[in-house]
């Protein structure tokens, strides 16, 4: 088998290979479909056989059946040799033919199983159909019913199941003959799905098939077979199908179309990578070698003179001398071939415009001049310079050949140009969007600006750049700078906006300022009162500074824009909300104070009949029932007025040195006996006073523990614990055991448990508020099952709003 290079694929296995073809040779009569093939096929290997028909596919896996007599060779199954018409063993080799072998008369479990049925199966339908559909469900293939005969299957059903009965059960070796080649895609993908499952599982298997892109898909190794020969092996990781199909074609692979587009490219990369200058000097030499000239020079017009961009041979003198040349002032053929637009030929032989140069030409062994105008297709003009040792003018050929390669120096110098614009563009439009990605960031307006403004600097080589506001009424103030390190806005610039300010135009085209001496500024107006002001001490600010300036100030007028609409934005949703909350708010406490009014007039009504006589026990039981609705509703009131001294910032603590373990037992006291014995509380030994209010903070730990208690379904328990937290803090922590917050309230600690009493909702909030007060912090965490609620206080730090303590 042929071997080329990269294209060997290099497998060093040391485990004795599946299946082993040695020297095979097939012929029928004076037809040879096989010659001299070896094969390896190594455990878990897909191997790809590839070619043209007749180049002998079928027929090697023929041979590998043992199918053929005619077959010559060795072929070795796992260490065993097979000969001609001694099958392998059965369940060994399973196979999958192009044109299905099935029996259109037998139903699908019937085929799956033919030729292997089990005792078992033959006496009893309904275990030939389980074992049946337990395989296919087993390999995945969406067969629902075994009982259908083949003939109603779908063509990729067909295929599926024969690749079923091929693989079951699993053979050492699975022979596979174009599986796909009379399906549509879709049922060919489904097959190639079920092949790359056998792969993955570890199976081997040698796949025949006219898709090349199907084998690069699922074989680990192809072979192509030409004319019975295996001509070569690839690898499909390392290969591309251009490839096979040249092998396939008996062209050498290196014909492929992928290789001469790679060498082409490497061509390519070279001269890129030379520059300008050395691909013009390897232009002229190899004009120079083709004419037999030693000695050239390239001219370029650039407004009325020609520059000498590049020379070969020529003596430094000479060079030097005609570096540049005026294109009408000048003398000698260069200027001439430029003006007339034709080839000039000088004989320097007496010449008296190019006497002065005599005896360098003689040094040099110039004897003539052939000087040939050349330019391409938008306003590049250029002369090469051909010095020749002989006199004469150049033959047609010569002339050919000379106005060839001025051609290819025309397109290099074309290409240069336009790479030189691109370059420039892309560094516009690399600017711009630099500029906008900034300006579209996450950081504040300003500090967007300030970076998008040191990138522009850097793009347009400014000495400095400022963005200027004048607000009625004030000076100009700069908003956002960029100069050099450690710079500061200049007074000089900020002068020259403030003279600019009125007679900017307002569609936001740049306007050019000239500074005395070699300086420029430009100006931006932004806004009516925003300017975007740039300048330049030693040069002129040319289109492409223009460009990106206007193009900076009216992303930034976007920005600005973007930024006032978002805040709109923002206040429209926060007052949204602000209304929304309000509107609960005041229907949930119209309620409440509704519930007790209702109660409380009720039983005072019924207390008033005048034609009612009430016995002592009900009239005490009207009374308790108003005192209680009283109690309630005076609480509801001074919760209403804490939270409004909360929210006014006019809550006053009356601080002293607090004992927590009082606090919270004060607190415990406070609650009716059933809550009250739901409570446990443990104190970590060592617990230092804090500076507090007592009654606050005992409001605080009567609104956690009954909450923990009234909010929960009868039974919770709730710990309370106290505990030194550094040197510094106190943490109280109320734990339940109850049904824990609501999934997905995504509230914080203070904005109310969802109650499952009645309320106003406002004790957590002013148990927030209470805490904050104490300079403190209040969270709530979810734990499984219940809720935790963390109370962390200061030792001595001042709390706010605090009053000294008369007392």
């Amino acid at each position: 088998m042929t071997t080329m290079g990269a294209l060997t694929v290099q497998s060093a296995r040391s485990a004795q290979a599946v299946l082993r073809v040695r020297d095979l040779s097939v012929n029928y009569g004076p037809l040879t479909a096989l010659q001299g093939v070896d094969l390896n096929v190594y455990a878990g290997e897909t191997v790809g056989i590839a070619g043209d028909n007749g180049a002998g596919k079928t027929t090697l896996l023929r041979c590998v059946l043992g199918d053929l007599d005619e077959a010559r060779g060795e072929v070795w199954l796992d260490g065993e040799r097979l000969t001609p018409r001694s099958a392998a063993p059965a369940g060994r080799i399973g196979v999958v033919w192009q044109h299905l072998v099935l029996s259109d008369n037998l139903d699908v479990a019937a085929n799956l199983t033919l030729g292997k049925e089990r005792r078992r199966m033959l006496t009893s339908q309904s275990k030939l159909h389980e074992h049946a559909q337990a395989t296919l469900d087993e390999l995945g293939i969406p067969i629902r019913d075994t009982s259908r005969p083949v003939w109603t299957l779908t063509a990729a059903e067909r295929q599926l199941l024969a690749v079923a009965r091929a693989v079951s059960p699993a053979p050492q070796l699975l022979l596979l003959d174009e599986p796909t080649a009379v399906l549509n895609r879709t049922d060919a993908v489904r097959v190639e799905e079920l092949i790359r499952r056998f792969h993955d599982a570890g199976t081997t298997s040698l796949l025949v098939s006219h898709d090349v892109d199907q084998l690069f898909r699922l074989a680990d190794r192809i072979v192509v077979l030409r004319h019975g020969h295996a001509v070569a092996q690839l690898d499909p990781a390392r290969s591309h199908p251009d490839e096979l199909l040249a092998l396939m074609a008996g062209h050498d692979a290196s014909s492929a179309p992928r290789r001469q587009l790679s060498r082409l490219q490497g061509l390519a990369d070279q001269l890129t990578s030379a520059g300008p200058a050395a691909g013009l000097t390897l232009i002229l030499s190899t004009l120079g070698a083709a004419l037999g000239s030693r000695q050239l020079s390239l001219h370029v017009l650039e407004q009325s003179t020609l520059t000498c961009i590049g020379s070969v041979g020529l003596p430094r003198v000479l060079s030097e001398a005609w570096q540049s040349i005026s294109l009408y002032a000048g003398s000698g053929p260069i200027p001439a071939a430029a003006v007339r637009g034709e080839v000039v030929v000088a004989d320097l032989a007496g010449s008296d415009e190019l006497a002065a140069y005599d005896s360098l030409f003689a040094k040099a062994g110039i004897a003539s001049w052939w000087a040939v105008p050349f330019s391409s297709g938008s306003d590049l003009r250029g002369v090469i310079s051909i010095y020749r040792a002989e006199s004469g003018a150049p033959r047609a050929d010569e002339m050919d050949l000379i106005n060839l390669y001025a051609g290819y120096a025309a397109a290099a110098l074309e290409r240069d140009r336009l790479l030189a614009e691109l370059t420039t563009r892309n560094k516009v439009l690399e600017t711009i969007r630099s500029v906008l990605q900034t300006l579209a960031g996450q950081d504040s307006l300003d500090h967007g600006i300030s970076t998008a403004l040191r990138t522009l600097r850097s793009a347009i080589g400014a000495d400095e750049i400022g963005l200027y506001e004048s607000v009625a009424g004030s000076h100009l103030s700069c908003r956002a700078f960029a100069g050099a390190p450690d710079a500061t806005p200049s007074a000089r610039l900020a002068g020259a906006v403030e003279q600019s300010l009125s007679g900017l135009d307002d569609d936001g085209r740049a306007s050019l300022r000239t500074v005395a001496g070699r300086g420029s500024r430009l100006f931006v107006r932004v806004s009516t009162t925003t300017v975007l002001a740039a300048e330049w001490t030693l040069r002129l600010a040319g289109d492409e500074e223009r460009v990106l300036l206007e193009d900076a100030g009216h992303s930034i007028m976007l920005a600005e824009e973007r930024a006032r609409a978002e805040l709109a934005r923002h206040e429209m949703t926060a007052l949204r909300r602000s209304q929304e909350l309000q509107r609960q708010f005041l229907a949930r406490l119209s309620h409440e104070l509704r519930t007790p009014l209702t109660a409380i007039r009720g039983y005072a009504s019924s207390l008033m009949q005048p034609d009612v006589t009430w016995d002592e026990e009900s009239e005490h039981r009207f009374l308790s029932r108003i005192s209680t609705e009283s109690a309630r509703l005076r609480t509801l009131v001074d919760d209403l007025l804490d939270f409004s001294m909360i929210e006014s910032g006019m809550l006053r603590l009356r601080s002293d040195w607090v004992d927590l373990p009082l606090v919270v037992d004060a607190a415990r006291s406070c609650l009716s006996a059933p809550a009250a014995a739901a409570v446990e509380v443990r104190c970590e030994d060592g617990v230092p006073v804090v500076w507090a209010d007592h009654d606050r903070l005992e409001q605080v730990m009567v609104n956690l523990m009954d909450n923990a208690v009234r909010h929960n379904p009868p039974g919770t328990r709730v710990w309370v614990e106290i505990r030194s937290d550094g040197a510094n803090d106190v943490v109280i922590s109320v734990t339940d055991d109850g049904t824990g917050i609501q999934q997905g309230a995504g509230r914080r600690a203070g904005e109310g448990r969802p109650a499952s009493t009645a309320g106003a909702g406002l004790g957590l909030s002013i148990t927030r508020g209470i805490v904050e007060a104490h300079n403190g912090t209040l969270h709530e965490e979810a734990m499984r099952p219940g809720t935790r609620f963390l109370v962390r206080l200061p030792i001595e730090a001042t709390a706010r709003n605090a009053e000294a303590d008369d007392a």
